[in-house]
């Protein structure tokens, strides 16, 4: 589940207004696992592949949100996402998520609904991929 593919004008609008644009080549590293996290992702434009280790755990796309969970949680990346492609993204603070989480609570709902999403994907993943 994307976590901005249900969202409407005004919630695009609140998200946009606490993001900044930015542009990755194809090969960057968005996130590495096991290091902090400083800022998340929602990748507006190109795709990225999601790795524990070396084994490629998903591939995401418009719409879909990366590093948000070091963000919460304040613990250390749990996985590595490279870009496949050159990408558009909005980048997001971990200041600027909590103030958009306080200040949208259809927002904070989605994200809830696309974690919980992750969860059950993962549910059902055979242990020997992870």
């Amino acid at each position: 589940m994307s976590l901005f593919s249900t969202a409407n004008q005004r919630e695009l609008g609140q998200v946009a207004a606490l993001t900044v644009p930015g542009e990755l080549p194809a090969g960057s590293v968005l996130t590495r696992q096991g290091t902090a996290g400083g800022l998340a992702f929602v990748i507006a434009e190109g795709k990225a592949e999601v790795l524990r280790g070396e084994k490629r755990l998903a591939t995401l796309g418009p719409g879909d949100v990366v590093g948000e969970l070091s963000l919460l949680d304040g613990e250390p990346r749990s996985a590595t996402v490279r870009a496949l492609t050159d990408m558009e993204v909005l980048q997001i603070s971990s200041q600027d998520l909590n103030r958009l989480l306080r200040k949208a609570p259809s927002v904070r709902r989605k994200l809830l609904e696309a974690l919980a999403e992750r969860l059950r994907e993962a549910d059902r993943m055979p242990t020997n991929r992870l």
